[in-house]
């Protein structure tokens, strides 16, 4: 029995010690054997994948010079692949402190003012329901309760209260845009040198802090056309939900108003595919970007950007000669706007606003220009609406021609009061002048009221405004941005302003009175619908998209809208009347010694009291046209002092057109801008040493 169980406590540990020898064999085998190749495994045992933000496309005008780019800038990132989440706020902290210290923005959307009292900021009311309702809060929480239940949500009861407040914003953002492995959150975009090198130096004590370089919209020229660029910036709360299905982020940049806005789907791009290890101990070990970015496309607008630039100065020169005049016409002027159309493809070369407002400092100075009561920000080119006054009066006579009601030959005698209406109504010529029996052409020279009151009442509202609408006004132009459709003058209308419709208004509507109203691109189509003979092409911006290949994605397409008849030669009649209101009217002493024929029609609209908006439209040469421009000046005075403006975008586009037949015109044009400065210094300069010995000499 004894012997027995011996041998039974011998097999036993002969059992264990090959057991023992077994594992010993094997651990051998795993550490020291093939222990490096285990060590790497478990060095990549995490992989994971975050997205590469792809850069916007540029924006650039009719010969390719950029408009819109994207500058590399950098980014403060907090990247959850090499940050623990227990040191989260203590590295938020940390990094606040580097920031604001360097005068940097925190990404911080929180809707709290971030000082005591730290009240709600009112105005972003989609924000504040949304942390209600993230937070689950009732909607009467108040900004308080949101700090108390952030600060329990993020475990901040150690950080004091402006920390809490600033620390709870910043987790807060993250949260909103989905801060992940796959998605690193920027905590502070485009910082400086100095804050870059502070967090390269302590990278070692900032793990999980990184610099990104990305792109940022930069504009070489913010001044240029921002009315029409638009701008981009952060995705909203309220946009999120249906972004969000179209794959955007929330951190991603987008198109918030203008061209950024019409043409985001082909200047966005594609984020590509970065593949990142990381092993045990949280270290990024390798990366590897498995699908590359895709720049946006580029879009080619038909803007002419020298001609743009120099209509804005010519706009801004107009605006000072006006407020300068002894009278009181133009004394008051406001605001101006100017539309070049290209007559052959219906593209617009310049569209230029003044006020004007400089993208590059639209953020920072967002409340200076909103608060500015001469409105830098309207597109007064799109969205201001004004009567055409007798610029009308071209489309008037090109319908009455066309009906027949009268010829070239027609006269109608002007007493200088209209008496059909009499005694009740009887409206007078322009200052009461006495233009006795003249025909169409020479109305149009002199710009008469009688002889188109006289039509007009002939005509009928229902026939002006058919051949209104052709020439684009009453209508949108079709233009790709925002832009009112304007009002043409009609019963209905009347009506719907509660008033009555009264058998006098047609011929006030006949002189570009009453409700009509149009806006200046509208101005600038009829000029160049006029210049094409009646065909109206589809008024554009865009002149193409190209890939990043230099593949042409999109062509506008050189459309007519429509086409009026030509019938009994209206064209040419009224053509030779506006040659004649340049030749010879009040325009002769800007466009007479023109070295070619300039068809134009100016305007007076009475607006309130004394006050008068000043219209203008051209076109020309007559003999071949290239452009058709149209300008109003908001309390500008009589029409015919826009003629200068006219004269001078017709010098300067002969001048680029020039210019260009050099193959080294942009190195030309550049020297002639830096010319220009140094005169334009030197004035300056001699203005004040002449100003400088008055006052010495007054002194002595």
């Amino acid at each position: 029995m004894k012997k027995e169980f011996a041998t039974r406590i011998k097999i036993l540990s002969i059992v264990i010690v090959s057991v023992f020898l077994l594992f010993a064999t094997k651990l051998v085998q795993y550490q020291i054997i093939e222990g490096e190749k285990h060590f790497e495994n478990s060095n990549t045992s995490v992989v994971f994948r975050q997205a590469l933000a792809a850069s916007r496309g540029d924006i650039v005008d009719i010969n390719g010079t950029p408009i819109a780019s994207s500058q590399i800038i950098f980014n403060v990132v907090l990247n959850k692949a090499s940050l623990k989440n227990e040191n989260l706020n203590e590295r938020i902290s940390q990094v606040i402190q580097i920031l604001e210290k360097n005068g940097e923005n925190i990404n911080d959307i929180l809707p709290i003012e971030k000082s005591y009292p730290y009240n709600f900021i009112e105005e972003k009311t989609s924000e504040i329901e949304w942390v209600r309702k993230t937070l689950e809060l009732n909607i009467y929480a108040t900004s308080n309760d949101v700090l108390d239940k952030l600060t329990e949500r993020y475990s901040l009861e150690d950080y004091s209260d402006d920390m809490r407040r600033k620390i709870g914003g910043v987790r807060y953002t993250m949260e909103r845009e989905g801060y992940a492995l796959s998605y690193p959150f920027t905590i502070a975009e485009d910082v400086s040198e100095k804050s870059v090198a502070i967090i390269i130096e302590k990278s070692r004590q900032l793990s999980g802090v990184e610099i990104y370089d990305t792109s940022k919209r930069y504009y070489s020229n913010g001044t240029l056309i921002p009315h029409v660029l638009g701008t981009v910036g952060p995705i909203y709360a309220e946009e999120y939900e249906e972004l969000k299905k179209q794959g955007y982020k929330m951190n991603d940049t987008l198109g918030k108003s203008g061209l950024e806005k019409a043409y985001e789907s082909y200047l966005k791009g594609s984020d590509g595919t970065v593949q990142i290890e990381r092993n045990m101990y949280g270290e990024i070990t390798g990366k590897e970007v498995i699908v590359e970015p895709k720049e946006g496309d580029t879009v080619k607008l038909t803007i002419d950007y020298e001609l743009q630039e120099k209509v804005n100065q010519i706009l801004a020169h107009q605006v000072e000669v006006l407020r300068q005049k002894t009278e009181t016409w133009g004394k008051e002027t406001e605001g101006i706007s100017a539309v070049v159309i290209d007559v052959e493809t219906g593209g617009i070369l310049a569209i230029s606003n003044y006020p004007n407002y400089d993208l590059n400092l639209y953020s920072s100075n967002y409340s200076e220009y909103a608060n500015d009561p001469m409105k830098p920000l309207f597109n007064r080119a799109l969205q201001g609406l004004y009567r055409p006054g007798s610029v009308y009066k071209c489309a008037v006579a090109i319908a009455a021609l066309q009906e027949g009601i009268i010829t070239e030959d027609t006269r109608i005698n002007c007493t200088g009061r209209y008496m059909y209406y009499a005694p009740s109504y009887t409206p007078s010529c322009a200052n009461g002048k006495v233009h006795g029996n003249i025909n169409v052409k020479e109305a149009l020279q002199v710009s008469c009221n009688n002889f188109f009151f006289e039509v007009g009442r002939q005509l009928g509202i229902d026939k002006m405004n058919e051949i209104a609408y052709q020439f684009g006004m009453g209508i949108k132009t079709g233009v790709e941005i925002s832009e009112q459709k304007g009002v043409l003058s009609s019963p209905q209308h009347t009506e719907s302003l509660g008033a009555t419709w009264q058998a006098g208004d047609v011929i006030q509507a006949a002189i570009g009175q009453m409700n009509t109203s149009l806006t200046t691109v509208q101005l600038a189509t009829y000029a160049g619908t006029l210049a094409n003979k009646g065909n109206r092409l589809n008024t554009h911006l865009l002149d193409s998209i190209i890939s990043v290949d230099g593949e042409v994605v999109y062509k506008t397409p050189i459309d007519a809208v429509s086409k009026l008849p030509d019938a009994n030669n209206s064209y040419s009649i009224v053509e030779q009347g506006m040659l004649m209101a340049s030749q010879q009217g009040a325009a002769k002493i800007f466009l007479q010694d023109m070295p070619y024929g300039i068809a134009s029609k100016t305007g007076t609209a009475q607006v309130a009291g004394k006050y008068y908006n000043a219209t203008i439209m051209a076109y020309g040469p007559t003999e071949k046209p290239k452009l058709a421009i149209g300008i109003i000046a908001e309390k500008g005075g009589n029409g015919y002092f826009l003629a200068e403006s006219v004269r001078d975008i017709f010098k300067e586009y002969d001048h680029l057109t020039e210019v260009r037949k050099n193959p080294d015109w942009k190195q030309i044009l550049e020297q002639e801008k830096l010319d220009a400065q140094a005169q334009a210094q030197a004035e300056i300069q001699a203005k004040s040493s002449t100003s400088n010995i008055g006052e010495q000499y007054v002194r002595e």
